[in-house]
């Protein structure tokens, strides 16, 4: 059977794409257009309403494909099918949805459906066979009033670290130098199991495992840290010092609206832990804009407190009301105009510290791997342990190197959020 995808949203909705097509190994052929294709799966985010106006879109794309022939199958999975149940009878163009929120359903429904056996528990990556998302559980536990999540995705679930350890075993085996760690939350994995186990075991677990040479965390709350995880993310070598550490906002009125669980004093407190105890850490946070009830005095602290704390990376988003969670209930009371200029503030202030900071790398030496290479312009695509892929920038080579290796550079020119470089080995 030929196979075209559409893959949206999130790493943890492309860790599941993957597990699918792991298990159709052998029994499809990857096509690129619609018009190549015995069937097409859209792998869908509901996260907000940006998110699901893309899925419905690419959907939509299909059924007209299915138009010009009758014969091609669309099944339609992740979090839009997960979220809305109704959509069998909204949309009846689709011949089949996905409405399991947990990854090994998600992948036996789809088996099921094309009548095939089980062919491989190996993941098919669907980004560069040098780096791979691992995932340490699904669902989420924290209630965040903003947040979709739990409505889509149910309650924390904790991998057994015995399975976490075998997928990251055949990874390593498979050529995969750099483990990404996600979750809803990662630093809460453990909590939910009645064996005494939390994420500072898994890193040590994982950094024994030879052929692995990175190991990034992302997705962790401020909550959930505590000292023996700092301790295990500064003792183990193959731990990068990037941390991504979504903190919303820093006013501590709207921090409680948002149920956040921590307050400003909670938030300082943790990145001078960081800063202090792990060396070179590059910090990742993300900020909402407009979030109901957010004063202008509310903005005025979150931007004073961005300057002077200077995350090395940062992303921002407007705040978006989003039907069945708690703050749906509250009025959306900040105008959109104004939420995208509370946003903009951000951004430009955030590109003037990113450029600081980029322009005092240039003549430092770096640990890169490169993610992609053009042959024949020999420009290449590089990171350093302070960039995750596709969220943060790049680093150029315009030189000839192999995709996949390490390499030591010289920073020669900079950017905003991007570096040059030249290969000193």
């Amino acid at each position: 059977m030929k196979l075209a995808i559409v893959n949206l949203g999130c790493p943890k909705n492309q860790v599941d794409l993957e597990t699918i097509i792991g298990g159709l190994r052998d029994q499809v052929e990857l096509v690129d257009g619609f018009d190549q294709a015995d069937a097409v799966i859209v792998n869908t985010c509901a996260f907000i309403d940006p998110a699901k106006k893309e899925s419905i879109d690419a959907v939509f794309d299909v059924v007209a494909a299915k138009r010009e022939n009758n014969s091609l199958k669309l099944v339609v999975t992740g979090c839009l099918p997960q979220r809305y149940k109704e959509l069998a009878e909204l949309l009846p163009e689709v011949d089949y949805f996905s409405y399991s929120n947990r990854t090994d359903n998600i992948v036996d429904d789809v088996l099921q459906y094309f009548n095939f056996e089980p062919a491989s528990s190996l993941r098919h990556l669907l980004n560069p066979r040098h780096y791979a998302y691992l995932r340490l559980a699904e669902g989420c536990n924290n209630r965040c009033t903003y947040c979709a999540i739990p409505l889509i995705k149910g309650d924390y679930s904790s991998r057994p670290l015995n399975e976490i350890l075998k997928e990251a075993k055949q990874l390593a085996d498979s050529g995969v130098k750099e483990l990404i760690l996600i979750a809803q939350d990662t630093t809460y994995y453990g909590r939910d199991l009645t064996v005494n186990i939390n994420l500072a075991h898994v890193l040590e677990e994982l950094n024994r495992i030879d052929p692995i040479q990175w190991i990034r965390l992302l997705y962790t709350h401020p909550a959930h840290w505590n000292n023996a995880l700092v301790e295990a993310v500064n003792r183990y070598d193959k731990i990068v010092p990037y941390i991504d550490m979504p903190i919303q906002h820093i006013s501590n009125p709207v921090l409680k609206r948002m149920g956040r669980r921590v307050r400003r004093h909670d938030i300082e407190k943790l990145i001078k832990t960081f800063r202090r105890r792990i060396p070179d850490v590059a910090l990742r946070t993300s900020i909402i804009c407009g979030f109901p009830g957010e004063t202008d005095q509310d903005h005025a602290e979150l931007m004073a407190f961005l300057s002077e704390i200077k995350f090395e990376k940062l992303g921002v988003f407007t705040y978006s009301h989003e039907e069945g969670t708690p703050s749906f209930q509250w009025d959306d009371d900040v105008p959109d105009e104004l939420k995208r200029d509370r946003q903009q503030e951000i951004i430009n202030q955030q590109e003037d510290i990113a450029h600081e900071r980029s322009q005092s790398l240039i003549g430092k030496q770096l640990k890169v791997i490169i993610d992609e290479c053009n042959r024949d312009t020999h420009v290449a695509l590089a990171r350093s342990v302070w960039e995750a892929p596709e969220i943060d920038g790049n680093i150029y080579i315009h030189e000839p190197v192999i995709e996949g290796e390490f390499y030591s550079v010289s920073i020669t020119d900079a950017d905003f959020y991007d570096l040059s470089a030249k290969v000193i080995q």
